[in-house]
């Protein structure tokens, strides 16, 4: 559970509110009482537990017997006594008077601590329904919370914390800065992140960062807004926040907090593709301070980022350095292990090199110095692989064995069982060989990678053993379930042999061909011959050989018209001609695809390509739209429906029909379950259709852009972080320029150009219209502010035209710098800048050569201007 609980003494406060403790020189009643609460003052629980359980027996009538009670059961609490505490309070709670509440909220506390979730949040709650004087109810609730988050019901958590007019919502009303109500809210935002209301977590986190927290309640608040941003996609945000969490972290001096802040940093600059920031980010946990846990995952990120750039020496080296500075690290078996791994995978990429052998050391070293290391079943399996591609089959076989006795139920075990199968394979005996792959299917349900990775390659492996074997129908067996469960996988189409003579190259489809026409040689009577005629022809689609795969299509056709496989070849042999760049063979297959086979899983995708096929045009729009209307027709709960009504709609501005593609996209965006991203660009084409659309209302022809600014401020508001937000921003801009409120129409293009989110295209357009509206803003001025405003317009086509709004990375389109260039060219004209529109003039020759002679002209007649301006 994400939210910090605190068990806290709070009895002291509640009990006395402030009353002095017994003196010593009291009556023996209260030197008694006194010497009990002084033993629970000093931590000294078993003592103080006994002086209470003493006071209670020994002076019965007192009336400190229910205070007695309550320090008692908490003493029992503070020595991990749970039930003995829940019992002393429950059979105690009807004589507990005054402190009743202070009974059901301990009983409550024991229970949480006890693992009794579900109990504890119904005690908490009862606690605040039962005693609506209770200073503890805002405790209780936010306990009652918390027990909920532990239980992951995090509908009731929200419930609770956001019940009109119930305790927390009071609360936060009255002193929304006390700490309680801070972890409520901690909690509540916990709660709607993970039922994915990323935009109700985030505000609720943002209220939070405006009151002064505890450095613990801050780490936490960020914490979660990471966790909101990265799980909504919003990656920049998500790395800034883990930033402040590593300064946060540094303020709480936890060297805990400050690795798991780094690693959060790490982790978003990895899914922004920032390889080479996430790995040196990675690399600052690999220190003494950081705990075993995150420096374990620093070494395997390092190298894994390493790996996917092929820079393993850089890995290697900080491996090496971290192994030379912490050789007694906790992490440093995971870092030896690594190390051999980075050298095997480097010896995979460039064989002629001498890796293998520093591999297959490293993982003998590691066995040697870490014999009870839990990564020990890891280090043979990795050195099984580097005897078994140096060619000491016998060798690999006794580390896979052992790797195999040493793993704990995994991944990596169906590994090792899997390559056993294979070294025995090597070594001729097919029976043990065969029987370790029938395990790699049978003793891993509950892993799914395995059957997703290891399945299919198990069944072919299971295949060449029956035929070693002369088992026929075992092989034919195993080939159907191949072709039946497996029919896109790699062994269906390329035969990815890991074993076998001529066999040990990967991913080959001319291998898997090989196999299925030996196949068809050795059993040509068998009913498998349509499903490896099929794989046959998938092979060639593997190779890019469209042409052979239309024939083996063709020929299937005529060998098998009534298989249960002929809606599978046809759209197959359709693609193929697609691919092949048979436009009018794929138009004609695909569209009596639909017809012959409407009811087929394929059928809607052969449909998309019909309605595809038209779009692509450029041209045919009405049949573009006539078939994408078809498809959410037809099949209106398919995923792609949506997209397919969205496609409609463009295909309707495409034709001109404006009202029509309006109407496709307001269905869209009024229906709930459009996909947000869908939602956003259906805004967007909504409010692009009504700009280009006359509008219906005679006495205001401008009413359209006004309803365009509408809807464009609808994705601003809902999608903020959504590049289509920076273009909507733009769009309102034009409308606004259309409208003639040239002050609105600055502001909102000047949004897109600071816009993080606007690509260079964005921006330039915007510009551009930043200047259009100066200009336009000019026009009804005079004297300096008219020259100032025109100036400022000329300077926002000129950073379009030099390139001065390009951000790193990025290139000019050419486009709007020659758009940006004439504009320029002409306002310089208009201010009687003559050297600067000659300039501009000269610059446009090279962009747009067409227009030279004009050009030239321009240039002339500005250069004459400016010498008769000097004279």
């Amino acid at each position: 559970m994400f939210f910090g609980r605190q068990i806290i003494l709070i009895f002291f406060a509640l009990i006395f509110g402030g009353k002095a403790v017994f003196a010593a020189e009291g009556s023996k009643e209260e030197r008694a009482y006194a010497a009990a609460i002084a033993a629970f003052q000093d931590a000294m629980w078993s003592r103080a537990e006994t002086e209470f359980a003493g006071f209670v027996d020994k002076y019965p009538k007192s009336e400190r017997i229910p205070e007695a009670i309550l320090m008692q059961a908490q003493a029992e609490l503070k020595q991990g006594k749970l039930p003995s505490a829940i019992a002393l309070l429950s059979a105690k709670r009807a004589t507990a008077g005054k402190f009743a509440d202070q009974y059901v909220y301990w009983i409550g506390e024991a229970q949480y601590q006890n693992g009794d979730f579900s109990l504890a949040a119904q005690t908490f709650t009862s606690l605040a329904h039962d005693f609506p004087e209770s200073t503890l109810r805002l405790r209780a609730v936010v306990e009652a919370a918390a027990a909920l988050a532990q239980l992951n019901k995090w509908t009731q958590v929200a419930a609770l914390l956001e019940e009109p007019g119930g305790v927390f919502q009071r609360a936060i009303q009255l002193d929304a800065a006390d700490e309680l109500v801070s972890r409520g809210r901690l909690l509540l935002a916990q709660a709607k992140l993970e039922r994915g209301d990323f935009n109700g977590a985030t505000a609720v986190l943002q209220s939070l960062a405006a009151q002064p927290l505890k450095t613990e309640l801050d780490w936490q608040r960020a914490y979660l807004l990471y966790q909101v941003k990265m799980a909504a996609g919003d990656l920049n945000a998500a790395l800034t926040t883990a930033t402040n969490l590593f300064q946060i972290s540094k303020l709480a001096r936890d060297n805990g907090l400050s690795a798991e802040s780094v690693a959060m940093r790490a982790a978003a600059l990895e899914k922004l593709n920032r390889s080479d920031e996430a790995a040196a980010a990675y690399s600052e946990n690999l220190s003494s301070n950081a705990p075993p846990e995150n420096q374990r995952q620093a070494i395997l990120k390092i190298a894994e980022l390493a790996i996917a750039q092929k820079k393993f020496p850089e890995a290697g080296q900080s491996l090496e350095k971290f192994l030379a500075q912490f050789p007694d690290s906790p992490a440093a078996d995971a870092a030896l292990l690594t190390l051999g791994e980075l050298h095997l995978k480097e010896y995979v990429a460039q064989p002629a090199t001498n890796d293998l052998q520093t591999a297959s050391t490293l993982f003998s070293q590691f066995l040697t110095t870490y014999t009870n290391s839990p990564l020990t079943g890891k280090a043979y399996l990795d050195r099984g692989w580097c005897d078994w591609i140096d060619g000491k089959i016998p060798e690999s076989a006794a580390d896979f064995k052992m790797a195999l006795q040493k793993l704990p139920p995994s991944e990596d075990q169906a590994v090792a069982r899997f390559k056993l199968g294979d070294a025995l394979f090597k070594q001729n005996d097919f029976v043990h060989a065969r029987e370790n792959y029938r395990a790699v299917l049978n003793d891993f349900p509950q892993f799914p990678a395995v059957e997703k990775t290891l399945h299919s390659l198990a069944l072919y492996q299971i295949v060449q053993a029956s035929l070693k074997l002369n088992d026929v129908i075992g092989a034919s067996n195993a080939m159907a379930q191949v072709l039946k469960f497996y029919p896109a996988s790699p062994v269906a189409d390329n035969s990815l042999l890991l074993v076998g003579e001529g066999y040990e190259d990967l991913n080959q489809p001319a291998k898997a061909r090989e196999l299925f026409q030996r196949f068809q040689k050795l059993y040509p009577t068998l009913p498998l011959r349509s499903q490896v005629e099929l794989a046959i022809g998938r092979t060639y689609e593997l190779e890019g050989n469209w042409p052979a795969a239309i024939g083996q299509y063709e020929g299937w056709l005529k060998n098998f018209p009534t298989n249960t496989f002929l809606p599978q070849v046809n759209y197959s042999l359709a693609w193929a001609n697609f691919q092949a760049g048979n436009e009018t063979n794929a138009f004609t297959l695909f569209t009596n695809f639909t017809a012959q086979f409407p009811t087929n899983e394929l059928a809607p995708f052969a449909q998309w390509w019909v309605a595809d096929h038209f779009y692509r045009t450029g041209t045919n729009f009405v049949d573009a739209e006539k078939n994408y209307q078809i498809f959410f027709q037809t099949w209106p709960t398919n995923p792609l429906a949506f997209q397919a009504r969205m496609m409609a709609g463009r295909s309707a501005v495409g034709r001109l029909g404006y009202s029509d593609a309006i109407r496709y996209f307001n269905t869209l965006t009024t229906n709930a379950d459009c996909p947000p991203d869908l939602n956003a660009q259906a805004l967007f084409a909504f409010g692009s259709a009504l700009m280009q659309m006359n509008s219906t209302d005679t006495n205001n022809p401008l009413a359209n852009f006004q309803s365009a600014t509408n809807l464009f401020g609808q994705i601003i508001q809902l999608y903020p972080t959504n590049e289509l937000a920076a273009l909507a921003w733009g769009e309102i801009g034009d409308c606004n320029l259309q409208l003639t409120n040239y002050d609105a129409a600055t502001n909102a293009y000047a949004q897109t150009v600071n816009s993080s989110w606007a690509n260079i295209s964005a921006r330039s357009q915007a510009q551009i219209g930043l200047g259009l509206a100066l200009e336009k803003k000019a026009a009804a001025s005079s004297g300096d502010d008219q020259k100032n405003l025109l100036q400022l317009a000329l300077q926002n086509y000129l950073d379009v035209l030099y390139g001065n709004n390009l951000r790193d990375g990025e290139t000019p389109d050419s486009f709007w710098v020659k758009k940006a260039g004439l504009q320029a060219a002409a306002l310089a004209e208009s201010l009687g800048e003559w050297q600067q529109a000659a300039n501009v003039y000269q610059r446009l020759e090279k962009l747009l050569p067409p227009l030279r002679d004009s050009l030239e002209k321009k240039i002339a007649a500005a250069q004459e201007h400016f010498t008769s301006q000097k004279n």
